[in-house]
């Protein structure tokens, strides 16, 4: 609790509210196609009367403005309105806004002054979602988890609370992809599971996110090697105008923001560090593992001349958790042993404006490492299972271009390389399989170099008023193959509050590394491929008020699977009741189907209420080569989220969130053959073909902010689960009492959070 009590220590020396510093709102107007400022363009308070306009850099500043949570529009002549709600402003500081606007589309006669509330994920590609950061950071049951905010959308499967892992429209969690800043990174969370993108708690601190945009399907060209979906998390800039810092103590962990400005505000610095203490939660929350993480983030930017902006950003995380042998015995779980990995990403960015103010590049280069190791044993008989040690490591370079050609045309273009170097020192001992076989077990020695490049291009052209085409394609060389991914979309403006989309594409993915680094089969199979299929409709209810619902098919093929068992799906087992070392023999050919209907109905905080309701019905199925087909393990079939909350002022926010899905598909225990063994076997003759209760949960949360002269405190309280459900997480043979158990979710559990800002 010492952390807790110098945070309140902090507040309570600062000066009353009473006749508190007034904040201020400054930033950029920017042309969305070209990056180009906009000279004149009006800012405006909605509701005060307040505004200013921007000078001759695209800048504004409003000064003056007394501290709360205000809408923010801006606009200019031949340009859509757009507003940013949630626009926190603090005594004594400056809160940043930043605008792109986008061009009303040719042979418009109608003046809309209507402010656009929902930008567009993507110019090219129809659906998806962009989260501003505070819509992240107050979110109730997610304790400033980026990852698990998505999980009230109705594209995201709803399967373990316990794991984070993106399973969006009936994929895996390998099939997502991350990008901070435009730099791709392999995983975003601590803990991470090899072979996947998934892991335990995300390790980006919510309080560094501008936005986060979230694309469940049909992404653009400019995003290559991943199945599903993409999520691009973009981080604010810091302050520029005097050293501001942040102290937090929440479910995440103990830690600090710092930021201030570069050379006079020619740049800016932002970082921030962070300390787990979930080893308290062991008996508050009946947690079994003791686990200690931290992590870090910095950004900095820096203006070398008015049309080059040079940036860099970096990201990383230390996990290490002890799960032993008693704690797994009490548990009645089957493994134990001691994890241990390492994350980090880090690029820098050099953005150039065109000379001629029509387009912009952006030339990037990164590097990431990210290491798993672990050391785990047998509860019941004290046996080593097996040791883990792989570094995974990359080099990256990209350059992307975006080109307004002409009137109703812009083109976006780039090219990108990527040198990988991977060790793998991996020992699997003999055990039984989970079919019953025995497995001779597997000692990994090795090193894999790959060399990969791609290339891609897509243009937008308005074909006549309401209607834009987009149509382009990647390129890709992978493992010495050349693969060619064309995507495409049409986009129907019906009116200025409704409109019509459809895309459709051919999406690719490289095999896990670990899977790959086996050699021999294993590195001559295919890749698997998607196609994918959106049709979508949107009307604005309100012009806060959005209703969208969309249609989607995914068609798989080359899924790899074991020909002596061929009844599972192979990559969808990872990290769950199969892993890619369980197989010995491996060949392509497998197919998959994702069929869906979503419908969200999202309204933005304008008036004191926000929310959404989210529902979907989904069919998820694979078939292998002269097998039936069958269920993957992803689908919930239908799920509901509603989720909402209301400010009655500037100092209180209640908020909560309910979540249904249906129970997903597992496969049964052979009940004989597990006793025989004393671990968990399968029913290979009933693959996947039971479900598990259905999942609901209701999390709860209120935040209350007090506001000093100059300082600013937060203070949250949620519970999760609060009527504490039994939601099962799996089913397994418990080693120790010899007979069935459940792992359940998350019970009720109560989180508290403080954020002192100065």
């Amino acid at each position: 609790m010492k952390p807790v009590l110098f945070v309140i220590a902090l507040a309570a020396v600062s000066t009353p509210a009473r006749g508190e510093l007034p904040g201020g709102i400054s930033g950029t107007v920017r042309d969305a196609a070209t990056l180009s400022p906009i000279v004149g363009a009006t800012v405006m308070l909605a509701g005060t009367g307040t505004g200013t306009m921007t000078d001759a850099s695209g800048s504004y500043r409003i000064d003056g403005v007394p501290a709360g949570s205000y809408t923010v529009n801006a606009s200019c002549v031949g340009y859509a309105v757009l507003a940013v709600t949630d626009a926190v402003v603090r005594p004594g500081r400056t809160t940043d806004v930043d605008f792109d606007l986008g061009t009303l589309a040719s042979g418009n006669t109608t003046i809309t002054v209507r402010p656009d509330y929902f930008p567009e994920a993507s110019s090219s590609t129809p659906g998806g979602s962009v989260l501003s950061g505070e819509q992240v950071r107050r979110a109730p049951g997610s304790a400033g988890d980026v990852v698990r905010v998505m999980t009230s959308l109705p594209s995201v499967a709803k399967f373990d609370d316990q794991y984070n892992g993106l399973a969006v429209r009936g994929g895996n969690p390998s099939e997502t992809g991350f990008y901070i800043d435009g730099i791709e990174m392999a995983n975003i969370n601590h803990f991470p599971r090899q072979g996947t993108t998934g892991g335990g708690l995300g390790m980006v601190n919510v309080d560094l996110l501008e936005d986060v945009t979230f694309m469940p399907g049909g992404f653009p060209s400019s995003y290559g090697g991943r199945l599903s979906s993409v999520m691009d998390l973009s981080l604010r800039e810091g302050a520029r105008d005097g050293f501001e810092g942040q102290l937090d103590f929440s479910m995440s962990g103990i830690g600090g923001v710092a930021e201030g400005p570069l050379e006079g505000g020619r740049g800016s610095w932002l970082a921030c560090a962070r300390h787990s203490w979930i080893d308290l939660l062991v008996d508050i929350a009946d947690i079994p593992t003791v686990a200690s993480y931290s992590d870090f983030a910095a950004k900095a930017v820096y203006d070398l001349s008015p049309g080059n902006t040079l940036s860099f950003v970096g990201a990383g995380a230390i996990d290490h958790s002890d799960y032993t042998r008693d704690q797994a015995w009490d548990d009645g779980n089957p493994d134990y042993g001691v994890t241990d990995s390492w994350n980090a990403t880090a690029g820098g960015s050099l953005r150039t404006l065109w000379g001629g103010g029509n387009g912009y590049t952006t030339t990037s280069l990164s590097v990431q490492g990210i290491s798993y190791g672990g050391d785990y044993g047998r509860t019941s008989t004290g046996n080593q299972l097996a040791l883990q040690n792989s570094i995974e490591r990359s080099l990256r370079l990209r350059c992307a271009s975006s080109w307004l050609a002409g009137e109703g045309v812009s083109v976006v273009f780039g090219a990108e390389a990527d040198l990988s170097s991977d060790s793998f020192d991996n020992w699997f001992a003999p055990d039984t399989g989970y079919t019953g076989e025995p497995m001779p077990g597997l000692d990994l020695e090795t090193d894999l170099e790959e060399r990969q490049w791609g290339a891609y291009a897509e243009a937008s052209v308005g074909l006549f008023p309401g209607l834009t085409a987009t149509a382009g394609s990647r390129v890709d060389r992978s493992r010495d193959d050349l693969m060619a991914s064309p995507r495409g979309s049409l986009r129907y403006r019906l009116s200025d509050r409704t409109a019509f989309s459809a895309s459709g594409g051919l999406f690719r993915q490289d095999l896990p590394s670990d899977l790959v680094a086996r050699g021999g089969i294993f590195a001559d199979l295919d890749s698997p491929s998607a196609v994918h299929g959106v049709i979508g409709f949107s009307h604005l209810i309100q012009d806060e008020t959005r209703l969208t619902v969309e249609i989607y098919d995914k068609e798989y093929s080359d899924l790899p699977f074991d020909p002596t068992r061929p009844g599972f799906a192979i990559l969808d087992g990872l990290g769950s009741e199969q892993d890619l070392y369980s197989f010995d023999t491996l060949t392509t050919g497998g197919d998959a189907r994702s069929l869906g209907v979503e419908v969200l109905v999202e309204k933005k905080l304008v008036s004191g209420l926000y929310g959404i309701l989210a529902g979907s019905w989904s069919s998820a199925r694979y078939r292998n080569p002269g097998e039936p087909w069958r269920d993957r393990i992803y689908d919930n079939r239908f799920t509901f989220t509603a989720e909402g909350g209301y400010k009655p002022g500037r100092s209180w926010e209640f908020s909560a969130r309910w979540v249904y899905a249906g129970g997903r598909p597992y496969t049964p225990l052979d009940l004989e053959a597990s006793a025989l063994h004393n671990r968990t076997i399968l029913d290979e003759s009933r693959i996947n073909g039971e479900r598990l209760p259905a999942f609901h949960s209701l999390n709860i949360r209120a935040d209350r902010r007090f506001t000093f002269d100059g300082s600013n405190l937060v203070a949250y309280a949620s519970i999760w689960n609060a009527y504490a459900r039994r939601n099962i997480a799996t089913i397994y043979w418990n080693e120790v009492e010899r007979c069935p158990d459940e792992i359940l979710q998350w019970g009720l559990m109560p989180v508290i959070g403080l954020e002192y800002e100065f």
